[in-house]
């Protein structure tokens, strides 16, 4: 049985609306879990990826399934309103090179060697609910962490040897110009994120831990600019020197 938070989300995503927060607020992580595996059951959308973020190197991290419908490659065009506003993030995706099965035992140096590589990325960010982000943190982590859309480019660099601390991050959209050194990045470690999610895939349930990561997955993990609104009108574009470029063309409702 769909539980009443997620059937909201199901409608609300169906409908392409945001609405007021419904009741029945998950009570804890697993419950905002299911709600995320009920919604996309609901809406008939298979996994695509997943994002995983968190503030510093021992933050719990955040985490939610990529819808198959949300992630392009390298461009896309968005419309962002006063009803329907977006927001974008500048992100460091890690893209799986070889299934990988769900595994608490597994270790960082065998998922990064599970790894693909490394590629830019653009999240889209799209709350459904409207008084984000001023929500219960399980609401946020229920509505999928707010990502409505995930732009990634082709992988630049292997995810192996490499330090956060190496790498860069720039975003530019009209007048806005934002480059972050790796010693900034607000997750401090982004190693971390892939181990951990393929150590806790158990968390959505039987299905998703059958599943495991599977070739093709895209990993973003946490923003580096924070969240920036979409200016219509304008071009964003988010460039790692080394791994690649992605953009996002911002249209006027």
């Amino acid at each position: 049985m769909t539980s009443p938070f997620a059937a909201a989300m199901i409608e609300a995503r169906s409908a392409g609306s945001r609405i007021t927060l419904p009741q029945g607020v998950p009570a804890d992580r697993a419950a905002a879990f299911a709600a995320q595996v009920e919604t996309l059951g609901g809406l008939g959308l298979g996994v695509a990826g997943f994002k995983v973020g968190a503030s510093g190197r021992t933050g719990e991290p955040t985490a939610a399934p990529l819808a198959t419908d949300t992630v392009f490659r390298d461009h896309t065009r968005i419309v962002s309103t006063g009803t329907r506003p977006l927001w974008l993030e500048a992100e460091v995706a890690m893209v799986v090179g070889r299934d990988l099965p769900c595994d608490h035992g597994t270790t960082q140096e065998e998922v990064l060697d599970a790894m693909e590589g490394l590629a830019a990325a653009i999240e889209i960010v799209e709350p459904r609910i409207i008084e984000w982000p001023n929500i219960p943190p399980l609401a946020a982590m229920a509505d999928f962490q707010a990502n409505g859309g995930t732009v990634v480019s082709a992988v630049g660099r292997s995810a192996t040897g490499v330090a956060v601390e190496d790498l860069k991050v720039i975003f530019e959209m009209g007048t806005v110009h934002v480059e972050v050194p790796g010693k900034n990045y607000p997750g401090q470690d982004m190693n971390r994120l892939p181990t951990w999610l393929v150590n806790h895939m158990a968390g959505w349930g039987p299905e998703m831990a059958a599943r495991g990561l599977k070739k093709g997955d895209v990993i973003i993990t946490g923003s580096w600019v924070g969240v920036i609104p979409a200016e219509s009108g304008e071009t964003a574009t988010v460039t790692v020197p080394g791994i690649g470029s992605v953009s996002v063309e911002v249209a006027a409702g």
